[in-house]
């Protein structure tokens, strides 16, 4: 059983490695210096501007202390901020600056454009081959965690 595992999460891993450095590679366009980690992390933010640390943790799917590690990158490069939450000074939230925002959005651009070019650039099996097997990968977790979820009660 861990052997699968082990082959399921490098699987995982692989697909979005491979995707996201592809990514970063046909973005070296929007002048940007960014490692892969802070271009994950910036993903991290997804529909909005701000989001609290266990927030973006959760976004990421990692854990709070590999969260601020990413995060003082993003501080440290001018691409993020920490701010209390005034109603709640426990929380801490992080916001992206105005350059952040800027990278944010030429990265979207930039993923858009780099999928595009991938799946226009697969014949037409190919592409469903691809549609079905992502998203019998998503029915197959999904139902999984709403198996797993039902049971603790959540």
């Amino acid at each position: 059983m861990e052997d699968k595992l082990d082959l399921y999460f490098t699987a995982l891993r692989n697909f979005s490695r491979l995707f996201m450095q592809n990514v970063v590679d046909d973005g070296k366009s929007i002048k940007s210096d960014l490692r892969l980690s802070q271009v994950r992390a910036i993903t991290a933010f997804k529909d909005k501007n701000c989001f609290s640390m266990k927030e973006l943790a959760h976004n990421m799917g990692v854990n709070l202390p590999t969260m601020t590690m990413m995060i003082n990158g993003l501080i440290k490069d001018g691409i993020a901020e920490r701010d209390r939450d005034e109603s709640d000074r426990r929380k801490v939230m992080v916001c992206l600056t105005d350059r952040g925002k800027k990278i944010k959005a030429k990265f979207l651009t930039q993923r858009r454009k780099t999928a595009q070019s991938i799946f226009s650039s697969l014949n037409h099996s190919d592409k469903e081959d691809l549609l079905n097997c992502l998203r019998g990968a998503c029915r197959i977790l999904e139902k999984t965690f709403k198996k797993r979820n039902s049971r603790s009660g959540k």
